[in-house]
């Protein structure tokens, strides 16, 4: 894929599971193919970026041989399924990582799924330790209490398919296939479940697959940043939970969180969609000692960590979509996105584009970087009614500053 620093391809990951060789090589393919940078995605893949048209058949050829490149192009456009973090580790009705092989290989096996769209993302939480409430996706696959599974499509939280867990991947491919037949005579039109939901009505799309939803009692409350960072233990499972500011990881980085892997863990790492990787580790001294080598290398191992508070995309020049750099000035209002955190602990959203591909969600406060500066979005999102329009950084920070003190009017 090209972008604004050479091309861009994805490591493949199906499921959540990465083992510490493949980080390793991963990095050094970074490291000798690209610029070094490697993107942490909200859908939990990992981005190699500055690939040149001279490095970029080595670079697929040494993706390829650690099993992670989708076998097509169009395999890796439509195979997009997040599962559970600590699936097959913590206590689930199912195993997500299993489902997500299984799923994938029918998006692939199946030429029909090619028609829907490339962001189009199934979701598998499993219902153990670290819940995927707060991630959205158009079609969900949720573990209920009685060892069945809801099935949930985009914008309609409050209804749903109700299934055995082996007929799960069954409803959900049928609710797929549904969204392409309706989005093919309504000419394309739907870019995902929610456009199609908010234009046909919730029933639209069960009623095609010929399924019925019915209303869902149970949700499960997000994982939390104090859950995911720092030294933990859920159930039997310890890890220690890693990040990168805004996702973006240097090689060097994720070559030393491999190794962090090796020598104080189990060998194997955790994706996650909060851009954070789990290093599974035998015991929480273990994790702690992990935590410690992180931090000499300035990365997050705290909730507390302000960096936390701010999400922002490439931006210029990287994304050829952007109007404007989206990260010249983000340490500076970190402290300040910190103070004005929403329920989920960001503040602050820096988009270079109306398409907000860094956060679909409302944010307190999301920053549209425009021509003459930033447009302000007050409890929405990059698509949202501006508050205010064209203004400078130092507006901004005065903006920024009244609402974490009170003083907003």
């Amino acid at each position: 894929m090209p972008s604004g620093d050479g091309l861009l391809i994805r490591a493949k990951a199906v499921g959540s599971r990465m083992s510490a060789a493949q980080a390793r090589e991963i990095a050094r393919i970074a490291d000798g193919c690209g610029n070094g940078l490697i993107d942490l995605s909200q859908r939990a893949q990992l981005q190699l970026r500055g690939i040149s048209e001279a490095t970029i058949a080595e670079a697929l050829r040494r993706l390829d041989a650690i099993g992670m490149l989708a076998p097509s192009a169009d395999a890796e456009r439509v195979t997009n399924v997040i599962a559970s973090p600590l699936a097959g580790l913590a206590a689930g009705a199912f195993d997500a990582n299993a489902m997500a092989v299984e799923l994938a290989a029918e998006l692939q096996r199946d030429a029909a799924m090619r028609a829907l769209p490339p962001k189009f993302l199934f979701l598998l939480d499993d219902g153990g330790a670290l819940s995927l409430a707060d991630v959205e996706a158009d079609i969900r696959i949720e573990a209920i209490a009685n060892g069945a599974v809801a099935i949930h499509i985009a914008d309609v939280p409050d209804r749903a398919v109700f299934a055995a867990v082996n007929d799960a991947l069954d409803v959900a491919l049928r609710l797929a296939r549904a969204f392409i037949e309706l989005r093919d005579r309504h000419a394309n039109s739907f870019r995902r479940v929610r456009t199609l939901v908010e234009a046909l009505g919730a029933d639209a799309l069960p009623r095609a697959a010929g399924l019925v939803m019915r209303v869902s009692r149970e949700a499960r409350a997000p994982a939390r940043w104090a859950h995911i960072f720092g030294a933990q233990r859920r159930g039997a499972v310890a890890f220690a939970g890693v990040g990168a500011p805004f996702g973006r990881w240097r090689a060097e980085e994720l070559a030393a969180v491999a190794d962090f892997a090796e020598g104080e863990g189990t060998g194997e790492l955790r994706l996650t969609p909060w851009r954070a990787l789990l290093i599974v580790t035998p015991d929480e001294d273990n994790a702690r000692r992990v935590v410690s080598r992180a931090q000499d290398h300035d990365l997050i191992t705290s909730a507390d960590d302000k960096r936390l508070a701010v999400i922002a995309c490439p931006g210029a020049p990287e994304c050829p979509q952007a109007v404007a750099e989206t990260r010249a000035h983000v340490m500076d209002l970190a402290p300040l996105a910190q103070m004005i955190g929403g329920a989920d602990g960001v503040g602050l959203h820096l988009s270079g584009c109306a398409k907000g591909c860094a956060r679909q969600s409302a944010s307190p406060i999301t920053l549209l970087a425009c021509a003459e500066g930033f447009d302000l979005i007050e409890n929405g999102g990059a698509d949202g009614a501006p508050r205010f329009r064209s203004l400078t950084f130092e507006a901004v920070l005065r903006e920024l500053s009244a609402r974490a003190s009170g003083r907003a009017q």
